[in-house]
């Protein structure tokens, strides 16, 4: 049996489908809360940055896992990484990998175990991780934004939208915070998911998100690299989660 996934520009992935596998979902006894709304091929953890350990002062066998370019910096933005990798432990032990050490490449992304692909966020007092096993999915990315204030969300505006703009719709009662809010972090989790599979770093201007529905909790994107898919989104509590799962795309035969 052979199987691979395509990594060149140009090959369009499709969304995961978790009906399509016969393997045990990791995500049939999840006890979490879910708001990324990952398949149930995934393995997730999530936590507030102000439960447990992380609510009291970083002793020095801590700070000694913080990368050098984070030995200095404020104990918030060392507890957030902290608790990211931390998630991202807990995910992978939940999927059963032989490591859960997540290394730093030297452009600070992650780096996995063998056989595994994952993403880590984030925001304010959440973080979350997300793994899989390659055989299973391509990619995946996920992301959580905090809904900024109307200045912050003018910035995005400028900075992060095509023409997504034109998709704005009060009468969908969320506010133009939230809308801004969406599309960036939705192009963050795209970003996530394609940069391991192509090492290609994307602009803001390089993906487009071309619709979306609250009330189904997904949206449809592009890139200028022809790679297409939906992810998923849901609000609660302040902060925006968005995710990206692309399958394989299979070649040769079993």
């Amino acid at each position: 049996m052979s199987q691979a996934y395509h990594m060149m520009l140009g090959t369009a992935f499709m969304i995961t489908d978790p009906s399509r596998t016969g393997q045990i979902a990791c995500g049939a006894h999840r006890t979490q809360p879910n708001p990324h709304l990952v398949s149930p091929r995934v393995c997730y953890h999530s936590l507030n940055i102000a439960d447990a350990a992380f609510a009291l002062p970083l002793s020095p066998e801590t700070r000694s896992r913080l990368p050098q370019w984070l030995q200095h910096a404020t104990q918030k933005r060392q507890r957030e990484f902290l608790a990211g990798r931390w998630c991202a432990e807990q995910a992978l032990l939940r999927l059963g990998a032989a490591s859960t050490y997540v290394a730093m490449a030297e452009d600070r992304t992650p780096i996995w175990p063998d056989g595994v692909v994952g993403s880590i966020t984030h925001t304010g007092d959440f973080a979350a991780a997300a793994v899989a096993w390659a055989a299973d999915i391509a990619g995946l990315g996920i992301d959580s934004e905090q809904v900024v204030d109307p200045a912050t969300a003018r910035d995005i505006a400028d900075i992060c939208m095509v023409d997504e703009a034109t998709l704005f719709k009060a009468a969908d009662d969320h506010s133009f915070c939230e809308f801004c809010c969406l599309v960036f972090s939705a192009k963050e989790a795209v970003f996530k998911c394609l940069f391991p599979l192509t090492q290609r770093f994307l602009e803001f201007s390089d993906v487009r998100i071309t619709s979306f529905d609250w009330n189904r909790k997904y949206f449809a994107w592009t890139t200028v690299s022809e790679h297409v898919g939906l992810g998923r989104l849901s609000h609660a509590n302040g902060v925006m989660h968005t995710s990206v799962e692309l399958s394989l795309l299979y070649s040769g035969s079993r």
